[in-house]
């Protein structure tokens, strides 16, 4: 009875629930597992009397049906924030969640939900609570959710500021949901940030349609095959209803083998996103590597003055070890043309060192604080063989306190 007491007097205090049920050490440091305190207290609040009266976000990571049930006791009215994630099928338990979430005056301004299929029963009860949460600011939903009642439903949310495809690494097959996401005139008004995980395809029709919002940040994973001529249609699309955006995450992965140099994908498919002049975010990351030169290297410093973060294919498949990627000296182009650069991940070809040696004379615009050599053994190299001149060349174009990664 005294614990339940002092439980009571401390759970007044409690904002944020985080619990992983995937998390090893889940319970071992002492204090209760979240699923002794819904054993001992679900019998006992009620909706009107919660144990935690003060508990606006809660984050819920279940593998086991039992688990995400148990959800439904921090299901209370003062809750804003919601992210659900469930690694294994477990949609009817999800459903009877939405339903008890559907039903409660719960009025969230964040929700986000990860599962592992899902049917059009189950979509059509989320468009449902999608459209009864009129003040939801950011919203993430399973990837290929994106039904006509999803579309519908996202579209009249008034204050919708972030909309996404939440994905886990484990790919999902295409279950036949369809990519339905159109822009009706006058809908998304307030839509900042925008994520897909779709074909290259399916991602150019959707911004290739008329009345779309004013974007700032886009993110598009595809999982499909490499069409040169999807891509380049995609940029182009960009190029012409969104030339503000400031962020472009760009991440495909085709999943294909006997990659080498010849497979590279030309940074000229690219070209049409120079007119982005506000860009201070470009990533693209592939299994297959990117072909680029100085001059390339000089355009996109001239069309994005303001960029800070770049990152260009630093992790191609190289089973074959024919990928030879960018000399080593190349990193000292990018800190001569770039002015704002502060973070740079690229696939370097440490074999080829000319013009590499010692401290590099000229100035740099920029002094990288993070440069991620992604999966190219720059690092490893100078390890096995205590070559300094290559660590002491990349040392130089450097911030103090900078990072170094691969």
């Amino acid at each position: 009875m005294r614990n339940r007491e002092r439980f009571s007097l401390y759970a007044g205090y409690v904002r944020s629930i985080d619990y992983d049920q995937t998390d090893p050490y889940r319970g071992r440091d002492g204090r209760p597992s979240t699923e002794a305190l819904a054993d001992m207290f679900l019998p006992h609040p009620t909706f009107d009397d919660p144990v935690f009266p003060r508990l606006t976000r809660v984050r819920w990571v279940a593998i086991h049906r039992k688990a995400l049930m148990q959800l439904a006791m921090f299901l209370v009215p003062t809750v804003t924030a919601l992210e659900i994630s469930c690694y294994e099928p477990l949609e009817s338990a999800c459903i009877k969640v939405l339903n008890g979430l559907a039903y409660r005056n719960i009025l969230l301004t964040e929700f986000r939900i990860a599962m592992i299929g899902h049917t059009p029963a189950f979509l059509y009860l989320l468009s449902d609570v999608l459209a009864k949460q009129r003040r939801l600011v950011r919203v993430g939903l399973p990837y290929y959710s994106a039904s006509r009642q999803i579309v519908a439903a996202l579209a009249a949310l008034p204050f919708l500021e972030e909309y996404g495809s939440w994905t886990f690494v484990k790919y999902q097959v295409h279950l036949g949901m369809g990519m339905d996401f159109d822009w009706d005139e006058g809908a998304f008004s307030s839509l900042k940030t925008f994520g897909l995980v779709t074909s290259l395809a399916d991602a150019a029709k959707v911004m290739s349609r008329p009345h779309q919002p004013r974007l700032d940040d886009l993110t598009l994973i595809s999982r499909d095959f490499l069409e040169h001529t999807h891509l380049r249609n995609l940029c182009s699309h960009l190029s012409v209803f969104q030339p503000s955006l400031t962020e472009i995450n760009l991440f495909i992965y085709s999943k294909i083998t006997g990659i080498d140099q010849s497979s590279a994908m030309p940074f000229d498919l690219l070209r049409p996103l120079l007119v982005c002049a506000a860009l201070k975010v470009f990533r693209i990351r592939s299994d297959i590597p990117m072909a680029y030169n100085g001059n390339d290297i000089a355009y996109m410093a001239g069309a994005w003055p303001s960029l800070e973060i770049l990152a260009l294919c630093a992790d191609p498949a190289n089973e074959m070890g024919s990928v030879t990627g960018q000399p080593l000296r190349s990193v000292r182009s990018f800190t001569q043309s770039f002015r704002a650069l502060r973070e740079l991940s690229l696939y370097l070809n440490t074999s080829e060192t000319d013009g590499v040696s010692g401290v590099p004379t000229n100035p740099s615009q920029c002094r990288l604080s993070v440069l991620d050599f992604g999966t190219s053994p720059v690092l490893a190299d100078c390890i096995d063989s205590l070559d300094l001149s290559k660590a002491v060349y990349v040392a130089a174009l450097l911030a103090p306190h900078a990072e170094m990664k691969s």
